[in-house]
């Protein structure tokens, strides 16, 4: 089966987060420490992303940690804060109310760059952290296909 560029891009951008993941963890963040936050974390359907940026809901913040490279193949959340780095961007890029509800993206299901990215959040002191799993590629499927 003979894959198309934009396919091969999916697949080497989704093994390229999966290591990139895999390197955070050896590179010194303590495993206790990842988890606890990891647990904090919670998932949120690309739908009911949909419904919040829809209804413009107060308090919240669309975060992609995506790089310039997904981006560019992807797109992005026109509401979308665009984090610097998944792992090294600045605190100062979050919303200042702790309280915000902070909904991460990255690029697929595969990539784990907004996991790693809200899991800083949650570290930093942010109460409501949220991961659009699907990313980028499954709000592209469903709500631009749709013709939202």
């Amino acid at each position: 089966m003979k894959l198309s560029m934009k396919q091969s891009f999916n697949q080497w951008f989704s093994g390229a987060c999966v290591f990139a993941h895999a390197i955070a963890l050896m590179g010194g963040i303590a495993l206790t420490n990842v988890t606890n936050a990891a647990e904090l974390v919670k998932e949120i359907s690309v739908k009911d992303v949909q419904t919040l940026v829809e209804n413009k809901a107060k308090n919240v913040a669309i975060l992609d940690a995506n790089n310039a490279e997904a981006r560019a193949d992807a797109g992005v959340i026109k509401e979308a804060i665009l984090l610097s780095s998944y792992r090294e961007y600045a605190l100062s890029e979050l919303p200042k109310d702790k309280n915000t509800t902070l909904v991460f993206y990255c690029y697929n299901s595969y990539c784990q760059a907004s996991h790693i990215a809200a899991e800083r959040a949650v570290k930093a002191g942010y109460k409501d952290a949220w991961v659009m799993k699907e990313g980028i590629v499954g709000w592209n499927e469903q709500v631009n296909k749709a013709g939202v």
